[in-house]
């Protein structure tokens, strides 16, 4: 998925779901910003100590994508994660990302323990994220593996699309692999690299083919509205949740049911435009108070990755920090995905 539902979305179902502004805002900065940490320059504080950030994501042609050490810290954690179908009979099977899996569920109950209050709400916006991509990116491993390869010549998009968004989308595509995919695909098949941002577009339907003939179960015609549908109700759902512990951040007025927002929800999906033009609804709905009462900070809701990331200011942060409390949240939510939970699965030994 990218910002418009990472952010943007995340930012409508939190105050849906009665979550404050202030405290939503939070929750989808953290959610998007899982996409953005890819800097692993110290956090300097005015208090003349430093804090190393986790790295959550790389660029497209990092070479530490090559690195199978690297794609278990930041792939299988943060965007990944694995489904643990019962009916697999392989470990990479096992550890192919499954939408709405048992271990995403696991893991968002995790994140609402009381007992991990402290790092609330960052944590709630990078469990958000993980769960988030479940919906997209399942049906692929994120580790470098045989298993990611897709014929290159199968990737096609619906005819039922607008010429001019299939043209938009052809072109992106063409540019992805210039740029990104070709050969750095094959070499390292990590994730759904070979697929471009065909799972990511909230709007396609689309197809594709494994090169290994294996994957007899998988599905690889998509209406990737319908799998998004049931991601921002799960979202939603998860957010409620929360809303119903965090007394800090509950805002007592501004609950909208689920059933009155998903057919607002569904045509946003819905929208054939680029990123920013998708953006843009979400923030109309927002300020127009279809999410919510509107405050000020819902009239002027936007991401700028910047605020957060240590490298672009050139400053100390004050100690307790957006960033810090991010890092901090991301470190332990790496540790119970590998140390806990893909264990207690029995993944990891």
């Amino acid at each position: 998925m990218q910002a418009d539902i990472h952010f943007y979305g995340v930012y409508a179902l939190a105050r849906a779901a009665g979550i404050d502004s202030k405290t939503a805002k939070t929750i989808a900065y953290a959610s998007q910003f899982v996409d953005d940490a890819v800097d692993d320059e110290a956090i300097i504080l005015t208090i003349q100590k430093a804090f190393l950030p986790t790295i959550t994501s790389h660029k497209p042609i990092d070479y530490e994508n090559a690195i199978p050490g690297d794609q278990w810290r930041v792939w299988i954690p943060f965007h990944f994660l694995p489904g643990n179908d019962p009916g697999s009979t392989t470990f990479i099977e096992r550890m192919v990302c499954r939408k709405d899996s048992d271990p995403a569920r696991r893991m968002l109950r995790h994140a609402l323990d009381p007992s991990n209050s402290a790092l609330w709400p960052h944590l709630i916006g990078i469990a958000a994220h993980v769960y988030a991509d479940t919906f997209s990116h399942f049906g692929f491993v994120g580790i470098a593996h045989p298993w990611n390869k897709v014929k290159g010549d199968s990737i096609e998009a619906s005819e039922e699309h607008s010429p001019s968004i299939l043209e938009y989308i052809q072109n992106k595509f063409e540019d992805f692999k210039m740029r990104f995919a070709g050969g750095f695909a094959e070499m390292i098949p990590v994730g759904h690299g070979s697929v471009a941002s065909y799972p990511d577009r909230p709007y396609l339907k689309w197809r594709f083919e494994y090169e290994d003939g294996k994957h007899t179960q998988e599905e690889m015609v998509r209406d990737n509205v319908f799998h998004f549908m049931d991601g921002c109700r799960g979202l939603y759902g998860f957010f409620r949740d929360f809303s119903r512990i965090y007394f800090d951040g509950r805002d007592l007025v501004g609950h909208r049911a689920w059933k009155d927002i998903k057919d607002l929800v569904e045509s946003i999906l819905r929208r054939e435009a680029p990123l920013d033009e998708r953006i843009g609804a979400w923030k109309e709905a927002i300020s127009a108070g279809h999410f919510c009462e509107v405050s000020e900070i819902d009239c002027d809701i936007s991401y700028d990755p910047a605020l957060w990331r240590p490298c672009a200011t050139g400053e100390a942060f004050p100690e307790e920090c957006d960033p810090q409390r991010f890092f901090m949240a991301a470190c332990f939510h790496r540790n119970y995905v590998l140390l806990d939970l893909l264990p207690e699965i029995g993944l990891l030994l």
